[in-house]
């Protein structure tokens, strides 16, 4: 049976959202009250969660807050910028028509686990046997889906996951409920990623996206992008789980640069000026996508 609280990383108890704090991860599982938007506005700066956790943070923020969903899109977006929340205001708008927006927002989640249970059923058949697989940051529980839908039709597995600096949410959290799942996977260096396609290690690609264009470009963790051109070298498939492609132009898409600080997280002292580099998402164009599987695939 899976057991990840990364698969609903965000939950509503009453008129308060419960929050795992992904920061604490792996040593601490825990949870964080949030009563307000001020509150998650904090959760969401400090990346207390991320990724499916923000969705769900959001949706119930309209819930238990009695302003129009797109002003909480916009106070939202000036914390992270590059996820498309006005989209999901726009998606709570039509989910929540003629509904009580409690019962529509938990009927939509529900339909969402749904679906990405078939999205892993899809790409489990189409992946090689043995599956070696290549992955970059967290795709909060979905690799557990697909190591369960592989199992089924009997091929190997192996996870290898990158890492991810400087917050190491491969390490902290993907690798963590791999582990803990008892499922065979590696932990490895991002810097390792070459050496491992060269010697054919792996052969796939998996990530997710938190922005794509129905070009098939994606937005994702920095260093997806460098995985992308290596697998492309290599000729090794690039996979990208998306959920709601958008005709835009993705180069537009402001980039969101994160403190500089960050990158410096495994230092304990104050060694005077430090400089850094750190926008938090790169863009892979859709030449270096071998498929994006969007939630509805068949």
């Amino acid at each position: 049976m899976i057991d990840s609280p990364l698969l609903f990383p965000v939950k509503l108890v009453d008129d308060k959202i419960i929050v795992l704090d992904e920061t604490q991860l792996p040593f601490k599982e825990e949870y964080l009250e949030v009563k307000n938007l001020k509150e998650a506005l904090g959760v969401l700066e400090k990346m207390k969660t991320r990724a499916f956790g923000q969705v769900l943070l959001f949706f119930y923020c309209c819930v238990i807050e009695k302003i129009p969903p797109l002003q909480i899109a916009v106070k939202f977006k000036e914390k992270r910028p590059t996820f498309d929340f006005l989209m999901l205001a726009n998606l709570v708008e039509k989910i929540s028509q003629g509904e009580n927006l409690k019962e529509a927002v938990f009927s939509f989640v529900n339909s969402f686990d749904k679906a990405r249970r078939k999205r892993a059923q899809y790409l489990a058949k189409i992946l090689p046997n043995p599956a070696n697989i290549l992955t970059i940051c967290n795709i909060n529980g979905e690799l557990l889906y697909l190591h369960e839908e592989l199992e089924k039709l009997q091929k190997k597995t192996c996870f290898y996951v990158c890492e991810t600096r400087p917050y190491l949410q491969g390490t902290r959290l993907t690798f963590w409920e791999l582990n803990r799942n008892n499922i065979p996977s590696k932990l490895i260096c991002d810097n390792q990623a070459a050496v491992l396609m060269e010697k054919k290690m792996v052969n796939c690609i998996v990530v997710g996206a938190d922005r794509a264009s129905t070009k098939g470009d994606i937005i994702n963790k920095i260093g997806t992008y460098c995985l992308a051109v290596l697998g492309k070298y290599f000729h090794i498939p690039f996979y990208a789980l998306i959920q709601y492609p958008r005709s835009i132009d993705i180069e537009e898409v402001e980039i969101e640069e994160r403190s500089q600080e960050e990158v410096f997280m495994f230092l304990e002292k104050n060694v005077g000026k430090i400089e850094s580099i750190y926008p938090c998402f790169d863009i892979t164009p859709s030449g270096y996508v071998k498929e994006c599987i969007k939630l509805n695939c068949d």
